[in-house]
């Protein structure tokens, strides 16, 4: 047997016969392409909202600011400065105070305490009410009846008026920032979690009877394994309307908290800012940026909020949805894109 190439294929010789036999080589498979990134179909949703957009790069400015508030101002927010009451200028952006403090850097400094306890304070709520709202819709009977009953006080007892008198009672913790703060968002959260607990439990009524439910229940499923298996995944976009809704509450009532006074007055924060700039009468002296500064920094945290719930609304309800249209190249009606329609079949 000899071997020899011809034309890129083995030429295999039979030594008796002198026959020959052509063996082509095997295909060579394709070299792979590149993979293309896919992306989820909710992300796709919120970068095709313009309103969501402007909502998130609003609040990511104002939670890096704050969190990068040493490399983005020299001044410490207690420092006392040279310049004494100035209005906003190239040195001081936000001006100063009557105190000759940097407003800039309280405004930053001052986001850390008014963000961290209207987000703690908005999943304290929204884990309160989950639970209890879901353990009353689905086990009912007596349990039902109890928390209900306490979901009933709490809604029909102002939430202000109880905000204050907590506050006033609770054990703040001056010069602790920490301690502070845990016990901000606890009042707001024992004052707060009542509605969004109705919501849930709402829900969890609708859920219970759906087929799935009770095909779990007959197959012999654990009531936990129930209730977080089966009925809370399909609650998520609930859970999340909450949660920003929670914590955008959260802001304005501990902002309004500290401006009546009853927070920690020697912790810098919006609504601290606010209630010295009442107190040291800025509207009658025409220092119109110490208060102005604070304010619009709550106005835009929650506009962004705002528009970042919209978003969650349009990516969880498909009717919602603005469908984009196509010219049609054929006579008939426009219609619509392919992805858009894929999309909304595969939320529905």
């Amino acid at each position: 047997m000899q071997l020899k190439q011809l034309n890129g294929a083995d030429v295999v010789t039979q030594a008796e016969s002198g026959q020959e036999a052509l063996i082509t080589p095997p295909p060579v498979a394709p070299l792979p392409r590149g993979r293309r990134l896919h992306l989820p179909s909710w992300v796709g949703l919120v970068l095709g909202n313009p309103l969501a957009v402007v909502g998130c790069v609003i609040l990511g400015v104002i939670v890096l600011g704050a969190i990068c508030a040493p490399l983005l101002t020299p001044y410490a927010p207690d420092a006392y400065t040279q310049a004494g009451a100035q209005p906003p200028s190239s040195a001081h952006l936000f001006g100063t105070n009557d105190k000759a403090q940097d407003i800039f850097a309280q405004v930053l400094y001052g986001g850390r305490f008014s963000l961290a306890v209207g987000f703690v304070a908005g999943l304290a709520v929204t884990t309160v009410a989950t639970l209890a709202g879901m353990t009353a819709g689905y086990m009912g009977g007596w349990v039902d009846d109890v928390l209900g009953l306490v979901m009933n006080i709490f809604l029909v007892v102002p939430q202000l008026p109880l905000l204050i008198v907590l506050s006033a009672y609770a054990p703040l913790g001056q010069g602790n920032l920490v301690g502070s703060g845990l016990t901000m968002a606890l009042v707001i959260t024992i004052t707060g979690w009542a509605w969004g607990g109705r919501v849930m439990r709402s829900q969890t009524l609708s859920l219970r009877r759906r087929d799935f439910v009770q095909a779990a229940v007959v197959g012999g499923e654990s009531t936990p394994r129930i209730i977080f298996g089966e009925v809370l995944p399909n609650m998520i976009s609930l859970i999340a309307n909450t949660i920003i809704s929670s914590t955008l509450g959260a802001i304005l009532l501990e902002s309004s908290l500290e401006f009546l006074g009853l927070g920690d007055s020697t912790n810098i924060t919006w609504g601290t800012m606010l209630y010295n700039a009442q107190a040291g009468s800025v509207l009658y002296s025409g220092e119109w940026w110490v208060f102005v500064c604070p304010g619009l920094a709550i106005a835009l945290t929650i506009l962004s909020m705002i528009l970042i719930n919209n978003a969650v609304d349009t990516i969880s309800n498909p009717r919602l949805r603005v469908v984009k249209m196509r010219p049609a190249k054929a006579k008939g009606a426009p219609q619509a894109s392919a992805a858009t329609i894929a999309d909304s079949k595969a939320a529905l």
